[in-house]
């Protein structure tokens, strides 16, 4: 039994720090929306497990799961394995996600990247260089990061936990960015 109240322990932590950090999480869905508004799409990705999250993301922004709230653009630049493959045939796994953003994203667009392997380091880079809004989702132990407008880190270095809270942000980043966009938009938005 202390095996179980210890995997509990481990997520109560990192799991409530998420209202110290309502600040960053609000001012992200805020920008999100903005971009959605002017025509903007999200584009999702992230190496490993971390493929699955992408993936995720991108299907509750394309397809809603609440009745009456609105499909927003978005893709996962994991799921087309021959994408990826050719890309990483020809100018290697670093550039898988900096070579389709490079191709599909327009500055308009938002970028979210799990993790800090050089794959998705290199595809915030280009992204923010392309002039697009950039969410980072990390751990703490992939900390510190590449510049991005928006870095939401799960304070704990279990990956277990890291992939749960992380699912809690996204799916508060999907709720959010919603509410925003009923919103008028604010007066600097980026």
């Amino acid at each position: 039994m202390d095996e179980v109240a210890a995997a509990l322990e481990r997520r109560v932590g990192p799991g409530s720090v998420l209202v110290e950090d309502v600040d960053q999480v609000l001012r992200a869905c805020q920008d999100m929306a903005v971009r959605f508004r002017r025509g903007g799409k999200l584009i999702v990705f992230g190496s490993g497990g971390a493929v699955t999250d992408a993936q995720h993301v991108a299907v509750e922004f394309v397809h809603p799961v609440i009745v009456g709230k609105q499909a927003l653009p978005a893709v996962s630049l994991t799921n087309d394995v021959a994408i990826v493959t050719g890309i990483a045939g020809s100018t290697g796994l670093d550039d898988i996600f900096a070579g389709q953003l490079r191709l599909l994203a327009s500055p308009e667009d938002i970028a979210m990247g799990f993790g800090q392997c050089a794959g998705v380091l290199r595809g915030l880079a280009v992204a923010r260089e392309s002039g697009l809004l950039t969410v980072g989702l990390r751990g703490e132990r992939d900390v510190p990061a590449e510049p991005v407008d928006h870095l939401l880190v799960v304070r704990s270095d279990d990956p277990l936990v890291v992939k749960e809270v992380h699912m809690t942000i996204y799916h508060l980043l999907w709720e959010l960015t919603h509410v925003f966009l009923e919103q008028p938009e604010p007066e600097g938005a980026r």
